[in-house]
C-alpha cells in the first residue's frame, strides 16, 4: 500500500509537470510550431496543436490517476522523443532553449539542466509503468466530465492560437519609416548599412516578455542567412540588462537609447525592421516571426 501511494504521487509529479508544459503551450500554439522549426524540424509544425493536446490529455490522465500504468508507458516514449529532439536541435541546430513550457518560462536554463530534467522525469515515468499494480479500466463519472470540459477549452484556445500572431506592415500601412531609405530615418543615427546587405534591426525592452520570447526566433534569422546582420536597439536598464545578458548570452550588437530617443524609432515593443539595399522593405510589429514564417510571408498579417 505504501509503494502505491509514492508511485501515485510520482503519477501526479509527472501529471502536473505536463499539464504546466502543454499550458504554457496551448496558449501560444504558433510559437510553439517555431519552435519545432528551429529545432530543424519544419516539416512537423502542423502537429503543434495535436502535441500540445496530447500533453495536457496525459497530464490530466496522471494526476486524476487514470490508468496511470498504461500513460506512464506512453509519457515516457513522449519524453524520450522531446529529448532526443532537443538534442539534435541543440548540437546540430545550436538551439539552447528547449522550450519545454512554453509562453510560462521566462528564464533560459543551460541546456544540460533540460537533459537532466527530462532523465529524471524518464526514469519516474519507467518506474511508474514497471511497478504499478494492474488497474480497472473503468473511469469515474466526475473524471470524464474533468477531463472532457478542460480538453475543450484547450482545444478551442489551441485553435484561436495556433494563426499567424504576426503584423507585417507594407505600402498600404502607415509606419513612418516604410520603404523609406533608411538614411532618411532616425535609425540612420545609430547604424550603419551597406547596399548590397540585408539587416534585421530589432527594437525591444529588457522588461517585454513579448520581446524575450523573439530572441530565439531573432537569432534564426543569421543563422538561415535570411540576413547578413542583426542589430538590436534597447531602453537603457543597467540593472535588467544585466540579467539579459546572463540569460540570454547575446551573441549580436546591442545599442542602448534613452526613452525619449527610442519613442522617435517606435512606440510598440517589439519592433522589427527588415532593411535590404539601404530600403526598410518590411516593419514587423509584435513578437517577431521565425525566419521559415518570415520567407514564406512577406505580406501583411493582422491580429
Amino acid at each position: 500500500m505504501h509503494e502505491k501511494r509514492i508511485l501515485n504521487f510520482y503519477s501526479i509529479i509527472i501529471g502536473v509537470l505536463f499539464i504546466i508544459s502543454g499550458i504554457g503551450k496551448v496558449i501560444d500554439t504558433w510559437g510553439f510550431s517555431n519552435l519545432i522549426y528551429q529545432y530543424g524540424l519544419g516539416h512537423l509544425m502542423i502537429l503543434a496543436p495535436l502535441i500540445v493536446l496530447v500533453e495536457i490529455l496525459l497530464g490530466l490522465f496522471l494526476i486524476l490517476l487514470i490508468s496511470p500504468k498504461r500513460v506512464s508507458m506512453i509519457s515516457s516514449f513522449m519524453l524520450v522523443i522531446f529529448t532526443i529532439s532537443f538534442a539534435y536541435a541543440h548540437f546540430a541546430k545550436g538551439v539552447n532553449d528547449c522550450g519545454c513550457f512554453g509562453s510560462v518560462q521566462h528564464v533560459n536554463l543551460p541546456p544540460i539542466f533540460s537533459f537532466i530534467r527530462n532523465i529524471i522525469l524518464i526514469v519516474i515515468a519507467v518506474i511508474v509503468w514497471i511497478k504499478y499494480p494492474k488497474e480497472k479500466t473503468e473511469v469515474v463519472i466526475w473524471k470524464k466530465n474533468v477531463i472532457i470540459f478542460i480538453m475543450s477549452i484547450s482545444i478551442f484556445i489551441a485553435g484561436c492560437t495556433f494563426r499567424m500572431p504576426y503584423h507585417f506592415t507594407n505600402k498600404e500601412e502607415t509606419h513612418k519609416f516604410q520603404n523609406q531609405n533608411i538614411k532618411k530615418t532616425e535609425l540612420a543615427k545609430y547604424i550603419k548599412t551597406s547596399s548590397d546587405s540585408t539587416y534585421l534591426v530589432f527594437c525591444f525592452s529588457y522588461t517585454c516578455p513579448h520581446c524575450l520570447n523573439s530572441i530565439e526566433n531573432m537569432r534564426q534569422y543569421k543563422n538561415s542567412n535570411t540576413v547578413d546582420s542583426i542589430i538590436t536597439i534597447v531602453t537603457k536598464n543597467a540593472k535588467e540588462q544585466n540579467i539579459f545578458i546572463e540569460n540570454f548570452h547575446p551573441d549580436f550588437k546591442i545599442i542602448e537609447l534613452s526613452d525619449n530617443n527610442m519613442g522617435k524609432l517606435t512606440n510598440a515593443f517589439p519592433t522589427t525592421f527588415f532593411i535590404k539595399n539601404n530600403s526598410i522593405q518590411y516593419v514587423i510589429q509584435g513578437e517577431l516571426p521565425s525566419s521559415f514564417v518570415f520567407n514564406q510571408s512577406h505580406l501583411t498579417f493582422k491580429y
